[in-house]
């Protein structure tokens, strides 16, 4: 067994001097920072690891170095939980509520794709596989978005009758923000094209704000359900059901996003009239950021629907 953690030596000269920071005495920024880096893990790793990397930071004293590093692990923390961990639901909501993020920013940059493409009737008659990546990518986001709503929906009610019955208003707020979240952007979207459309449509700059409000209310849509999932913890069939679901959706989403890949590749190429066929940095960026959010997405949906599977 490792030895206690040696207390620092209060007597020794220059520990109480003005301007010295003392282990365990950190300055509250930094106390704050440490506790903000910490909330980044997934529960189940705080539960196992938190009470040992409190006693590690104070002993460092807690450094903006020490707290960035700490921060930092918390990505690869959600996308492969360690196997040491004793508590496989816990692992299960790691998964699921990672792949809930990226599957909903993989989802807004879709939406983004469909709009200035697929809506805008950019096609080429020679070129009938843009047309058919466009149908592809349709159904494919469709039925993914379909299975992992009706998956996660007996976790979902399971989650409010809990919420509902121990009295917590804020992870009911929580648990509606899927809700709520699309319906003001819908909202928002309708207003501004009422109020500043014209003939062809908003101008380039409303049609950028609708997109990033589009964005932040997406996160806030997703980030809901996973802060419900921590607080409420739960566990059982519905949750299994959900991440079974959620392995697929991704799945159905990372056909969507070659569909993308293809779309845009045969847009820039072929298609004059097509903006990104003069500036193709713009499509470049667009597919990086929708190969990142595929490949998180596909990775922990996959995980989560194999935990799930293997439960005993």
């Amino acid at each position: 067994m490792n030895a206690p953690a040696q207390r620092p030596n209060h007597d020794q000269p220059g520990h109480d001097q003005p301007g010295h920071d003392q282990p365990g005495h950190d300055q509250p920024s930094r106390t704050y920072l440490a506790r903000l880096a910490l909330a980044l893990y997934p529960p189940s790793w705080r539960d196992r690891y938190a009470d040992e990397v409190r006693v590690l930071l104070d002993d460092s004293g807690a450094g903006p170095a020490a707290i960035a590093s700490l921060a930092w692990r918390a990505l690869p923390a959600w996308m492969g939980p360690s196997a040491q961990l004793g508590d496989r639901p816990a692992r299960i909501r790691s998964h699921l509520s990672t792949g809930l993020m990226a599957w909903s920013m993989l989802t807004g940059l879709g939406l983004v794709f469909a709009q200035l493409t697929e809506l805008q009737s950019y096609r080429l008659a020679g070129h009938p596989l843009i047309g058919w990546s466009y149908a592809v990518f349709d159904v494919a986001l469709l039925v993914s978005a379909l299975t992992a709503g009706l998956g996660g929906l007996p976790l979902w009610l399971l989650m409010l009758r809990q919420a509902r019955r121990d009295m917590r208003p804020g992870v009911i707020v929580c648990l509606l923000a899927p809700i709520l979240a699309p319906a003001a952007w819908l909202a928002g979207a309708i207003m501004v094209s009422r109020l500043f459309g014209g003939p062809g449509g908003v101008s380039v700059a409303w049609f950028a704000v609708v997109a990033a409000a589009g964005f932040v209310l997406a996160t806030a849509a997703a980030t809901g359900p996973v802060l419900a999932m921590r607080g409420l913890r739960p566990r059982g069939p519905a949750l299994h059901l959900a991440a079974k679901a959620g392995g697929v959706a991704a799945a159905l989403m990372a056909v969507a996003a070659v569909a993308i890949l293809v779309a845009l590749t045969g847009l820039v190429l072929w298609v004059p009239g097509f903006p990104g066929h003069h500036h193709p940095a713009w499509p470049g960026v667009f597919l990086v950021l929708a190969a990142v959010a595929a490949t998180v997405t596909v990775v922990s949906g996959t995980r989560g629907a194999r935990a799930a599977h293997t439960q005993r």
